[in-house]
């Protein structure tokens, strides 16, 4: 399961940009636009982000907001996970409580100017 949160939000929560399982660890990497949607990448189904739009919406600080940080988090669970194309977070979350079995997770920065 991959999830992108920007946690500097003035929502109160940190805004989901990506919610998406079904990810083929024998893939080794995602091609290029595999986060769109539909996936051009078979088994990759999206859940409901922030506005809820479905796939990579990518960072969208608005302007003159200043740095907003952008968490990657990529969850190994032992079992596939079978949610319904625009699952929410809270449903992720539940499916895959006891069965994680590593995570990495990655930083980054960006802001509109």
């Amino acid at each position: 399961m991959l999830i992108v949160q920007d946690p500097d939000v003035l929502m109160g929560k940190p805004a989901t940009h990506a919610l998406s399982v079904g990810i083929n660890p024998a893939l080794g990497a995602l091609p290029e636009g595999a986060l769109a949607n539909p996936s051009p990448v078979s088994g990759i189904v999206h859940g409901k982000g922030a506005f809820g739009k479905l796939g990579w919406m990518g960072p969208l600080p608005p302007r003159s907001h200043g740095p907003h940080a952008y968490v990657f988090q990529l969850f190994a669970v032992d079992r596939p996970m079978s949610l319904a194309r625009g699952f929410a977070l809270e449903d992720a979350l539940h499916a895959m409580r006891g069965h994680v079995i590593a995570r990495a997770r990655l930083d980054g920065v960006y802001e509109s100017v």
